[in-house]
């Protein structure tokens, strides 16, 4: 096999059109193999198929400018460019889906719970348990003012504390819950 794919090769490199488009389905099809196996230790729902998997490859190995030594050294090659893709992807997935501080009092409000991702609306939630069991007065105080609307002034009077101290409990509220989301993301 290995010599036949050599031939192919060199054929393909002296201008032979028909070795070309037969070096190009061998490939394409060995390498769809190879993504589709890396794709299935992905986790289930993965938004790329292995055909789009191939072509980000050949994009990514456009840049490289390393000399190929061999067949087994090119796939290796690709499978290793193949992974990096997939890790990019994640990256990339990832860090859409993160929660900014400026959105969670729209993720804790009830009635834009249909609107928001699913996923981000629960762990929003679930993080604010924990805001609540950590410090229960930082809590209500992010819930007055995300959920219920309350001014500053308001949770003043409604709290009896200082302004300045409504203020930095709720914006530590929503800082910690935003660093905590990081996880969940």
């Amino acid at each position: 096999m290995a010599e036949a794919f050599a031939s192919l090769c060199e054929k393909a490199r002296l201008g032979d059109g028909i070795a070309r488009d037969a070096l190009y389905r061998l490939a394409f099809l060995r390498l769809r193999s190879i993504a589709s196996s890396l794709l299935h230790r992905e986790r289930l729902g993965h938004t790329l198929q292995p055909t789009a998997l191939v072509s980000e490859l050949f994009l990514k190995l456009r840049k490289l400018e390393t000399e190929i030594l061999s067949e087994d050294h090119f796939f290796r090659i690709a499978a290793r460019a193949m992974r990096q893709v997939l890790i990019d992807h994640s990256r990339h997935k990832r860090a859409a889906k993160q929660v900014i501080p400026e959105l969670i009092p729209d993720l804790l409000t009830p009635a834009n719970q249909n609107s928001a991702d699913p996923e981000s609306f629960l762990a929003v939630k679930m993080v604010f348990e924990k805001l609540r069991a950590l410090d229960p007065t930082v809590a209500d105080t992010v819930w007055l003012r995300s959920v219920e609307g309350a001014t500053v002034q308001e949770m003043t009077r409604l709290q009896n504390r200082e302004a300045w101290r409504v203020r930095a409990d709720y914006d530590f509220g929503v800082q910690w819950m935003a660093n905590r989301l990081k996880h969940y993301a």
